[in-house]
């Protein structure tokens, strides 16, 4: 009786302290399904599936602590309003092309290939001039789709 009883206490245990494990992971946003997804559109007619933060915790995690990211595939930062805009690459396991969009989601700036921050202080990016989105994607894929200063993106 006494052994059934401790095995009943240890299973419940265990269990609460997964249930407890997943819920931190799940409220980390570590689980790339917790962002909305949207679509964004380049020039030349390609589609890229991104992610998309609500809130500055999102968007200050970003793409942290990923060790991948599929081609065609990235994330884009709205902010509430224009200005100027600073990124690094802190905790950001994987190379990024940087492109920074004003208000009529121009392309202002391109940071190409920025490469993950491997000890701080870590370098900042900025385009010098005032942004309103920022769109993160695999490194060399903005070369690749032909973007440059100008490039207009729908979203």
């Amino acid at each position: 009786m006494i052994h059934r009883a401790a095995s009943k206490y240890a299973f419940l245990v265990t269990g609460f302290w997964l249930l407890m494990l997943v819920g931190a992971w799940i409220s980390c946003g570590y689980a790339a399904d917790a962002l909305p997804k949207s679509a964004v559109t380049l020039p030349n007619g390609a589609v890229y599936s991104v992610e998309v933060p609500q809130t500055q915790a999102e968007r200050e995690r970003g793409l942290m602590f990923r060790s991948s990211l599929a081609p065609r595939n990235g994330m884009l930062f709205i902010f509430p309003q224009t200005g100027p805009l600073e990124f690094w690459m802190k905790n950001t396991l994987i190379p990024l092309d940087l492109i920074w969009l004003n208000e009529q989601k121009r392309v202002v700036y391109i940071r190409p290939e920025a490469p993950p921050c491997k000890a701080d202080p870590c370098p900042t990016y900025s385009p010098g001039v005032p942004s309103r989105y920022v769109l993160e994607i695999p490194a060399g894929a903005a070369k690749q789709e032909g973007l440059g200063l100008g490039s207009l993106l729908k979203f």
